[in-house]
């Protein structure tokens, strides 16, 4: 049992520190090559996902037209997903002014909104986005800058919150963030980055694949364009702000569980990214960053069960107790959040926790061969 309890205990480390740590080291040591960055003016598309955003797509749809980007070269769409609030009516108000509704009815889902505002995009640049962001006003140049670069096919910008430490959920958000930016970096300058982020991503028009309706644009679209020879970046200069609605251990779990169950589906559909002999660097990045972080919960509860076995020796016990009073912290930081904002000490085991939680469920669902549900977003 004991070449067991270290084996786990050392992907678990392997997954939080030794790959960060390999990433830093590998990007020094190879860096990939520096996009040739290009001030150009393609046309682009402003896809912007919405479904009942009755609340925020006025301030949306504001801030994109007041973006820094010549009006006659962007064409900006909202594609709303059977919306049954006032968001169609709303957007209609600004048809004067250049935005385009696609309307589906019923609610199919957020990919299938998506390839339907895809087909009527004219933009050589299809700039995805979400109702309850507001991009940065340079936020477009900096992304399309990068496709000078004939070998860029994917451009991802960089999500920030703005109420990062109003709860021990959205601080526990903000601090697993700060880490996924930092890993981020780390793949886009060693040249294995193939991710993206649903508020601020664009792709080359030519290069777009419709979407299954069950996976998320932000995961699948990045690693078809990498399987396709271009490169996937990161641009952490252009800058999406927006609310983390959510901020209470419920909706957090639920929109985890949902986002890592269509990845899980998402990363099966492009299963050939995993191999190894053909995408080396992606292969490593996709297994370390994301496969082997979904399946810790699992690794955490046999190192639980592997530990019981091992007690007869002073180690062991004291691995136990150690184990036992992280989770004890979780709980009582989940108690407390209940009430009032914990300490970091608390706040930060029960939001590891409540993450893990959601991987568990999401891989199950995922395994079980149940869908990931309807895109309703949390306002």
């Amino acid at each position: 049992m004991e070449p067991l309890f270290w084996l786990l205990a050392f992907v678990i480390l392997y997954v939080y520190l030794g790959y960060p740590f390999l990433l830093l080291v590998l990007s020094r040591l190879r860096p990939a090559p520096p996009v040739q960055k290009a001030d150009i003016t393609p046309t682009v598309s402003l896809i912007i996902a919405a479904y009942n955003e009755e609340k925020v797509i006025a301030q949306k749809i504001e801030n994109s037209l007041a973006l820094d980007y010549p009006q006659d070269k962007l064409e900006i769409i909202v594609a709303s997903d059977g919306s049954t609030d006032r968001t169609n009516e709303m957007v209609g108000a600004y048809a004067g002014q250049g935005v385009k509704l696609v309307a589906l009815h019923p609610n199919q889902g957020k990919s299938s909104a998506q390839n339907q505002a895809v087909a009527e995009a004219s933009g050589e640049i299809l700039f995805f986005t979400d109702a309850n962001v507001t991009l940065r006003l340079d936020a477009v140049r900096r992304i399309v800058a990068n496709f000078g670069d004939d070998q860029v096919g994917c451009v991802i910008g960089k999500v920030t919150y703005v109420n990062e430490g109003d709860t021990s959920v959205s601080e526990g958000e903000g601090v697993y963030w700060h880490y996924e930016l930092c890993l981020r970096s780390g793949e886009n300058k060693l040249g294995n980055f193939a991710m993206g982020s649903g508020p601020i991503m664009a792709v080359r028009h030519n290069l777009f694949q419709s979407l299954d309706p069950d996976v998320g644009e932000d995961f699948v679209l990045p690693m078809q364009i990498a399987m396709s020879g271009h490169r996937v970046v990161y641009e952490p200069e252009a800058i999406s702000q927006e609310v983390l609605f959510q901020n209470a251990p419920a909706s957090m779990l639920r929109s985890k569980t949902r986002v890592i169950s269509k990845d899980l589906r998402g990363l099966w559909l492009c299963r050939a990214i995993l191999n190894p002999f053909r995408y080396p660097l992606y292969a490593w990045g996709l297994v370390s960053h994301k496969l082997l972080r979904w399946l810790v919960p699992y690794f955490l509860l046999a190192l639980l069960a592997v530990n019981l076995l091992l007690l007869d020796r002073p180690f062991y016990r004291l691995a136990l107790a150690l184990q036992v009073a992280f989770y004890l912290l979780a709980a009582i930081g989940y108690l407390w959040q209940r009430k009032d904002k914990p300490p970091r000490l608390l706040g930060l085991p029960f939001s590891f926790c409540l993450v893990n939680l959601a991987a568990l469920v999401g891989v199950a669902r995922f395994v079980l061969g149940k869908k990931a549900g309807r895109w309703t977003p949390v306002r």
